[in-house]
């Protein structure tokens, strides 16, 4: 990132827990971050596009670390689900998003309100996602239900814990104690019709809602995490070297498409038999993705 740009998110992030987002305004920003006006607004159109920055940063940092628990990993392994839950809430602790999510709610903004609606529903969607993996393809109808309900134990049982003890918050116990709950009643709701029907987990793929650049991006933090991995595990050069080949592709300005689509397949063979082998068949698939972009928005 830009190092002004982290600058300015930096202090911004400051006195929005500090001072509150309402009350916070450009110029606050301006003088704690010693810029001027013009500097600001060429990073950021408002203030509510600096708040959104920040958020989104903390969204990356959460996906990025999500990734790199699960790498390797059975997709079904609840102690992969847990921990991945955990940096969400870890981070929510640490960077004092609370009190910016409070405020955002309670306020008359449209805007912001809709920018967090988005970031709820996808959070929830992709437990509602991870549920699935975890319980198989029978609790894929339920999965929505399993998520609302999975983070409403968990909302109602810090706020309780809140109320009567003033120790620090044990969030690993309460989303143990969520899943197993979830696990409970998943035994038991096969007869049953959801209450959230299975649409809710269709995500929108028109041409508004992302963009090539989103995918390339995505396909580099993956690819950066598994490198990084591998390097230290002393992996055989050969199977590095496909993963290192596409890395410098999707991080050139014009990756190479063609290229890239025809080391696909062998990059799933050399992998094929490793337990990456679901990590390396994302990636891949989100590189046909990036190849076949234009044709599917049409």
């Amino acid at each position: 990132m830009n190092p002004r740009k982290k600058q300015i998110l930096d202090v911004a992030h400051r006195l929005f827990i500090e001072k509150g987002f309402q009350t916070t305004s450009i110029q606050d920003i301006l003088d704690d971050a010693r810029i001027a006006k013009g500097t600001f607004y060429n990073h950021f159109t408002s203030k509510n596009a600096c708040l959104m920055a920040i958020l989104d940063q903390v969204g990356d940092e959460t996906s990025y670390l999500r990734q790199e628990i699960s790498l390797g990993k059975p997709k079904n392994d609840p102690e992969v689900f847990i921990q991945q839950v955990l940096v969400r809430m870890k981070m929510n602790r640490e960077q004092s998003l609370l009190a910016l999510y409070e405020s955002v709610f309670s306020s008359k903004d449209e805007e912001l309100k809709t920018y967090m609606r988005h970031r709820h529903m996808n959070e929830l969607k992709w437990t509602a996602s991870r549920i699935a993996e975890l319980f198989g393809t029978d609790a894929i109808r339920f999965s929505m239900d399993y998520s609302v309900i999975f983070f409403g134990i968990i909302q109602q049982t810090m706020h309780v814990r809140m109320l009567g003890s003033k120790k620090e918050y044990d969030f690993e116990k309460t989303i143990r104690f969520a899943l197993d709950r979830i696990q409970v009643l998943s035994a038991h709701q096969n007869e049953k019709a959801p209450f959230f029907s299975d649409k809710c987990l269709t995500f929108e793929k028109n041409k508004n809602s992302y963009s090539k650049d989103d995918i390339k991006e995505k396909i580099m933090n993956q690819l950066d995490i598994i490198v990084s991995h591998l390097r230290s595990e002393n992996i055989g050069e050969a199977k590095l070297n496909y993963l290192e080949f596409l890395l410098s592709e999707f991080r050139s300005e014009s990756p190479r498409e063609f290229l890239v689509e025809s080391v696909l397949n062998p990059t799933k063979n050399v992998f094929k038999e490793t337990i990456y082998k679901e990590d390396i068949n994302e990636i891949c698939d989100l590189a046909l993705e990036y190849i076949a972009y234009e044709e599917m928005q049409v």
